[in-house]
């Protein structure tokens, strides 16, 4: 068994660079939204990696907070931005919310061509976490406090996949209370900051 570090694997360009932003205030708030997803759009609107469009990936603790109050957020922002709302894909494991082909299209986020492609803007509960492999996933929000500490990690990493020959970087959105728990995580995993 051999071990390969975070930090190295991030050094030897197998892995995205990590720019991440902790959030002061209140993350239920539209401010946090809005910051996140004009981040987003600022630092990778019209890129494509691999042919393959960059995404976001936001979690919600419930499906119904989801429902209420993060996806009108991000309806609202997006549309001041002129997006289509069309870009938005909802995963949450009720049949009320996410369709089947909600579900293919998540499933198909990095095959070029398809419909999961065109989609961007992932709102997601109790999915995405360990396993999830999406290299076009540049950002990832956590639009929660999460009950577990591995759940920071996990979800924050799942953007760091490397796409392409050139060393992209990606962006994590968090409180400052997960930032902090991600700080701890890291280094109880990993020995690094």
């Amino acid at each position: 068994v051999y071990a390969y570090g975070l930090k190295e694997a991030i050094l030897n360009r197998h892995l995205k660079q990590v720019k991440i932003t902790g959030y002061e205030g209140n993350i239920k708030s539209n401010e946090f939204i809005h910051q996140m997803i004009k981040e987003f759009w600022e630092a990778y609107n019209g890129n494509t990696y691999e042919g393959l469009l960059p995404k976001i990936a936001i979690f919600a603790p419930t499906v119904e907070d989801l429902t209420e109050n993060l996806k009108p957020a991000v309806e609202e922002v997006l549309s001041e931005l002129g997006i289509p709302l069309s870009k938005i894909l909802i995963n949450v494991g009720d049949t009320k919310v996410t369709t089947n082909d909600d579900i293919r299209n998540f499933n198909n986020l990095d095959k070029l061509g398809s419909e999961g492609n065109e989609k961007q803007f992932i709102l997601l509960v109790n999915k995405g976490q360990e396993g999830w492999n999406c290299r076009s996933l540049f950002s990832v929000g956590l639009y929660r406090e999460p009950k577990s500490k591995i759940f920071v990690l996990q979800s924050t990493m799942r953007c760091l996949r490397q796409i392409g020959d050139f060393q992209e970087t990606a962006r994590v959105f968090l409180s400052e209370k997960n930032y902090e728990i991600l700080e701890d995580e890291l280094q109880a995993n990993f020995n690094i900051s």
